[in-house]
């Protein structure tokens, strides 16, 4: 199944760029011009990340973000607002607590596209392993770690769910190409 991207942006080039960084079959972008048309369609899409310009007509960036970011359905989604170059951030207004990154317009396709992948991988990771026990250990150990140890737990944990992330993207991708070769056949 292809990611789903939101791109809200007035400007007919940056959906298009978009469309052509995020291609099919491993994503499919859904283009907005506006806050409104994109609020209303966004539960029916269930997006696996949005890309939402600060300056949309209507409502704008920041009202979506924080409309966005209230939604509970939508609390994992990654959020990353477009700022144009010349824009100044509305520091009263607050968008960095509503999105996980902002990028400046013009963006460098290859960054963006790492940075969606990255938020995405993040975002959709399992928030424990299996094999974490929800018991004391045994020897009436609490099995609380602190300093170090905790700090080396963390670091093994997040780099076994990047794992686990990477292999399932691998897998939906051999299939793909196998349900492809299949039908071409």
């Amino acid at each position: 199944m292809p990611y789903r991207i939101i791109v809200a942006d007035p400007s007919p080039s940056v959906q298009k760029t978009v469309q052509l960084v995020f291609a099919e079959p491993e994503f499919r972008v859904y283009p907005f011009e506006d806050g409104a048309s994109l609020l209303e369609s966004v539960a029916d899409l269930r997006p696996d990340a949005l890309l939402v310009s600060l300056t949309l007509p209507g409502r704008d960036g920041y009202e979506v973000g924080r409309t966005l970011r209230s939604r509970k359905e939508l609390e994992n989604v990654p959020l990353i607002g477009l700022k144009g170059t010349f824009e100044s951030l509305d520091t009263d207004r607050n968008p960095p607590a509503d999105y996980d990154e902002v990028v400046q317009k013009p963006f460098d396709s290859e960054r963006l596209a790492a940075l969606v992948r990255e938020l995405i991988a993040r975002k959709t990771g399992p928030s424990s392993l299996p094999e974490e026990p929800g018991w004391p250990a045994a020897g009436g150990d609490s099995g609380t770690k602190t300093g170090p140890a905790a700090a080396a737990d963390q670091g093994l944990k997040d780099w076994v769910r990047e794992e686990m992330v990477g292999m399932e993207r691998e897998i939906e991708k051999r299939v793909r190409a196998r349900v492809v070769a299949d039908l071409k056949e």
